[in-house]
């Protein structure tokens, strides 16, 4: 299945609670809710109590969060807490660090793991087995408004591929610059769920969301 996740990134802070509301009351199931740190992105995004809070005043919906952040682990402990998927980072860990979160909250939590527009693959392969999803930066992550990065379609393609041959049920996501002229591309080569954040912000309606799924 092929759909969307919003980002609530760019939306007036004071509207959080409502925007998300309305948009499962269109029919949207996942929210995609970006935290940054100000450290291993230059800005700061979405704090816990602020997620805390729309999860408290929201009606169910999944919970995807994506951590840009440096202190992964002491982050999915807190967020685990109410989220429904965490995704962190494949560039804010160590080998090390990977592999114990692995062994110490894959059984446990939903994770997901990330990469930037140019890191490459290969890096990663070996760990999508034990991720729920892999999410492919479009943009360099830290800010919404983005324009799309082409190149970043051979990587879920090939991400794509590595999954059908080894018998896989990751998902694959895809953020950054999406919008009604790059959401169909992403669909075609490999990505499963969508971020979309500012080009909906922009054109919020529930026609906006049928017209960018009519092809899924």
């Amino acid at each position: 299945m092929k759909t969307i996740s919003p980002s609530i990134l760019d939306v007036n802070n004071t509207k959080y609670t409502e925007y998300v509301n309305q948009l499962i009351e269109w029919g949207v199931t996942n929210v995609h809710y970006d935290v940054m740190d100000g450290k291993f992105v230059p800005n700061t995004a979405l704090s816990f109590d602020t997620i805390k809070s729309i999860y408290e005043n929201t009606k169910s919906h999944t919970m995807d969060i994506h951590l840009m952040v440096e202190n992964v682990e002491e982050n999915i402990n807190k967020f685990s807490a109410f989220s429904d998927i965490i995704t962190f980072h494949f560039e804010a860990v160590n080998k090390k660090e990977l592999e114990n979160i692995i062994q110490n909250y894959s059984k446990d939590v939903k994770l997901g793991i990330a990469i930037n527009p140019d890191t490459d693959i290969n890096n990663i392969l070996q760990y999508i087995k034990h991720f729920e999803l892999v999410l492919v930066m479009s943009v360099f992550p830290g800010k919404g408004g983005q324009s799309f990065i082409e190149n970043t379609l051979n990587k879920t393609k090939e991400i794509q591929q590595y999954i059908i041959e080894n018998n896989l049920n990751t998902i694959i996501q895809m953020d950054g610059g999406i919008n009604d002229k790059t959401i169909q591309k992403t669909f075609e080569n490999g990505t499963n769920l969508a971020v979309v954040g500012s080009y909906l912000v922009k054109n919020f309606s529930k026609n906006t969301i049928e017209d960018l799924l009519k092809n899924a």
